[in-house]
């Protein structure tokens, strides 16, 4: 029997008998190589980024992947392939190599604007979350950015192989990537999560707070401890309290 368990994280989890099942997925429109383009980068980025976000979200509850489904509203020649060579790029740096694939793309209609989706299915026994507690001080992993600015500082970002390694240290807490829907949005999910609420600290640019974090371009982070060893931007956001 798979049960539903109610969160109000940008994934899906299920509890089964002998363990859980997440849902991580994420779309792409308009950034691509095609005319109708806002933002023009190559397919392979396109396929990297989208992969990302998915393998972030699922790797930040302490799941690991197993199966990958692809759809490109796009023809396979040449933007599904450059696609898929970036998601497999992707999954190789995250230490995922031979991860399952699945897909689809659109060869009957042409098309004018790069449009995808991608959807990861993760397991794990339990996830890793709700940790946090009261006194735990709560970091910001990467910078928010988002459009061409994610082309700029492309090297910078957080990576997944990033986040299996803040997952595993000891004094990790919770960790939520954030999105387009920025940094104060995912305070409030880790605030529902846990009853806790943050308090700033003075030195934290709270400007940045509600600025879009792209694709995945950042993460919120607790801890009881100070991080050592993580390569990285890590900023003191502040601290948790009930």
């Amino acid at each position: 029997m798979i049960v539903p368990v109610p969160t109000s994280r940008d994934i899906l989890v299920f509890q089964q008998n002998e363990g859980c099942l997440t849902i991580a997925a994420d779309t792409l429109g308009a950034i691509g190589m095609k005319p109708g383009d806002a933002v023009h980068v190559s397919p392979e980025i396109c396929g990297r980024l989208t992969a990302r976000v998915c393998l972030m979200e699922t790797l930040a509850v302490g799941a690991g992947p197993f199966a990958l489904m692809a759809l490109t509203c796009n023809e396979r020649e040449p933007t599904g392939v450059g696609i898929l060579s970036g998601i497999h790029a992707e999954l190789a740096g995250a230490g995922y190599p031979n991860l399952s694939i699945g897909g689809s793309t659109e060869d009957n209609m042409p098309t004018t604007m790069t449009a995808m989706g991608i959807t990861i299915l993760g397991e794990c026994s339990q996830p890793s979350w709700r940790l946090a507690q009261a006194g735990d001080d709560v970091y910001l992993f990467g910078t928010p950015y988002v459009g061409e600015e994610v082309l700029v500082h492309l090297e910078e970002l957080p990576v997944p192989l990033q986040i299996r390694q803040l997952r595993s240290m000891p004094g990790t807490g919770d960790v939520i990537p954030c999105g387009s829907r920025g940094i104060a949005w995912e305070l409030q999910v880790l605030e529902h999560e846990t009853g806790l609420h943050t308090i700033y600290d003075p030195g934290f640019d709270i400007t940045l707070l509600h600025k879009s974090a792209g694709p995945a371009t950042c993460a919120v982070v607790t801890s009881c401890r100070p991080f050592e060893g993580i390569t990285g931007s890590m900023t003191k956001l502040g601290s948790l309290v009930k």
